[in-house]
Formats: structure tokens, sequence, C-alpha cells
């Protein structure tokens, strides 16, 4: 699945969440779920979180969007994964890379 994914301005690197192990969900703009590559309803979120959480020291677990992806959607995604006890969610986004700097801001007069 590859979707465009939200740009960050101050991103911070989340070196982790490219581990093989990762606990990644992504959510698409047309609200689809997907735990690593295989798609999941919502109702299933909490339980498989809680089984792949269980015998884990670092209880991290990443959401990955699309741009266009609707909030609520991300929020119940984010909920579900609270629900399964996780602390820790990083919201995965692409970092926002220009190759000049933005202009300066215009004079006021």
């Amino acid at each position: 699945m590859a979707a465009p994914v939200t740009h960050a301005r101050y991103a911070k690197d989340m070196q982790d969440a490219d581990k093989e192990d990762a606990i990644v969900l992504a959510v698409t703009r047309d609200g689809n779920i997907f735990l690593r590559t295989t798609q999941i309803k919502k109702e299933e979120i909490t339980a498989q979180v809680k089984d792949r959480i269980a015998s884990r020291l670092d209880k991290t677990v990443y959401v990955k969007s699309d741009a266009r992806a609707k909030y609520g959607d991300v929020v119940a995604v984010v909920d579900e994964i609270r629900s399964a006890g996780v602390d820790q969610v990083g919201l995965l986004t692409e970092r926002n890379e220009r190759s000049t700097p933005p202009p300066p801001p215009p004079q006021a007069d």
C-alpha cells in the first residue's frame, strides 16, 4: 500500500518505526485501516495491538495516515490503540524537504 502521507515541517525522526517488528497502523483516505500490510477493521485494532504488545518492552505503536484521510478516522484509530493500553503513539508524517528556504514574510508598512 503506497499512500501519500502528511508532511510536517518540524518532524522528529522515529527510526524505530522502520524496524521489521514495529507496530504500524495506516489509515487510507477512504478510511481503510492496515496493520502493516493486512487490512483490518476498526473493531479489531484493540485486540490485535494487545496481542502484539503483550511480550514487548517497547509498547510504542505508530500511526501513518494518508494526507487526505479524515481526521475523525485517524482519531478513532488512535482511540482504539489507547484502549489496548498503549501510552506511546507515534504519528508518522513525511518531512517537508525544501531545497531553498521559504521567502521572508512581507514587511509591514
